[in-house]
């Protein structure tokens, strides 16, 4: 691979906006508290300093690129904080790309059709899909909901999202508003370009779904064949961006409660896979988002009471996915919980089956919810008998340009032991400051058309 530099390749998915963002650290027994700013590290300029010194200067930052080594040593904790807000400011972006998934798909405020996503696909003119008549009228009963959402909780959200703005939207003149809101947020994510390099500048959604967990399954499947990862030897298992299931990218469904999949779905697999230690996982969740946070303490309270964690697992039948992937679909949480009554969705949502899966108390308590910024942070002290088995990072490195990867790379080095696994569906440029090299990938198909290239690293 290129040691100056990588912009990756583009992986194919089925998704119509923006990737689901997920980014898993395995790890085990973690209980510093970082939400309140303590055992955490931001990355020492010695870290940065060999690749500042390898990547070719293109790929450095331009307010970086133009100082002397001894100038950027001074100013790195400055840039490291400015850099820090910027990456979380883009969260906001990130909530509108997600409340405008919300409005084209969901079925829970309107009685309009949905917007059909082979629409989607053959006018993806950001002027031609606002002007459509069925995406005008699902903006007008979407801000009519919005002024009176109930206890509807994305209808909720949407209306903070709005009046962040500082929009009232209840009176007229703010639905007004609202709507013209909605139309330059969709305006503006239709947009982007597709490529590879577009993500980086796109807001960071919390949006997530089962494709990110069948490809992590899939790889451990292969990693167990080659024999990477000895049986029973995972205990420590975090989880950075776990994401939230709001309104998903494949179809908008929005008839369940909002629910995270992913922390679920690497313990089940790791149990399934015959990884996870005898004596238990502890597992912990890293994410900027503290609205998902918040969502993951919440369920960690209830479980502290005895109550589990249902996951509705959606499935569009007309969609052609490939017989691994529904076989996933079929078998998911059989590890970590038992089969439940599916919500039932309403006609408005077209075909779809349910799967539901109530997780044991067990499993949710075991789960701790952290903040964290993966690309300039990493837990801190971290002992040797600490480190991570197993790192899995998808859909979230994608975000960012080389020189952040980088930086992530270096964390996550950090933070492994010797011999530990990274797994991430986002090439890495392999530089020699960094000591992760590849050993392996796993093609995961979910259609004829979509699928993951999960690459395998290893701490050297």
């Amino acid at each position: 691979m290129n040691h100056e530099g990588h912009e990756g390749h583009e992986v194919k998915k089925i998704v119509f906006f923006v990737p689901f963002v997920i980014f898993v650290v395995l790890s085990s027994s973690w209980s510093l508290p970082l939400a309140q700013g303590t055992g955490r590290l931001d990355i020492p300029y010695a870290d940065a300093r060999p690749i500042l010194d390898t990547l070719r200067p293109d790929l450095i930052p331009a307010e970086l690129r133009a100082l002397a080594p001894a100038q950027r040593e001074t100013m790195w904790p400055e840039w490291v904080s400015r850099r820090d807000g910027e990456i979380r400011g883009r969260l906001a972006a990130g909530d509108e790309d997600s409340v405008i998934t919300f409005l084209l798909f969901g079925v829970s405020f309107t009685t309009q059709a949905r917007y059909s996503f082979a629409a989607a696909a053959a006018q993806r003119a950001p002027e031609t899909v606002t002007a459509d008549p069925i995406v005008q009228a699902r903006i007008r009963d979407f801000v009519a909901r919005v002024a009176s959402p109930g206890a509807n909780e994305r209808l909720q959200f949407a209306r903070r999202v709005i009046e962040r703005r500082g929009i009232d939207v209840t009176t007229a003149a703010g639905r007004q508003q609202a709507e013209q809101v909605l139309r330059d947020a969709l305006r503006r994510m239709l947009g982007s370009s597709p490529g590879a390099t577009s993500f980086r500048n796109r807001g960071l959604s919390s949006d997530t779904s089962i494709f990110a967990a069948f490809a992590i399954d899939a790889a451990l499947k292969d990693i167990a064949t080659m024999g990477v990862l000895r049986s029973g030897t995972v205990r420590r298992v975090a989880v950075v961006g776990p994401g939230l299931d709001f309104a998903d990218k494949q179809e908008g469904y929005d008839f369940y409660p909002l629910q995270t999949i992913q922390p679920f779905a690497v313990i089940d697999s790791l149990r399934a896979r015959k990884f996870a230690a005898s004596d238990g996982l502890q597992t912990t969740t890293y994410d900027l988002n503290p609205r998902v946070n918040d969502h993951i303490e919440a369920a960690r309270q209830r479980a502290s009471r005895g109550t589990g964690y249902t996951i509705q697992l959606p499935r569009d039948p007309t969609q052609r996915w490939q017989r691994d992937l529904v076989s996933y679909w079929t078998r998911f949480g059989e590890s970590v919980g038992e089969q439940a009554p599916p919500v039932a969705a309403p006609p408005a949502a077209g075909r779809v089956d349910v799967r539901a899966v109530r997780i044991r108390p067990d499993v949710v308590q075991a789960i701790t919810p952290r903040d964290l910024n993966v690309i300039l942070q990493r837990p801190e002290p971290l002992p040797d008998g600490e480190r991570f088995d197993l790192v899995i990072a998808t859909n979230i490195l994608v975000f960012y340009d080389v020189f952040d990867q980088s930086l992530a790379a270096v964390n996550i080095a950090r933070m492994l032991h010797s011999g530990g696994v990274l797994l991430t569906n986002n090439p890495l440029s392999e530089l020699s400051a960094i000591p992760l090299h590849r050993i392996g990938e796993t093609k995961a198909a979910y259609t004829d058309a979509g699928f993951d290239v999960v690459t395998w690293y290893q701490r050297q």
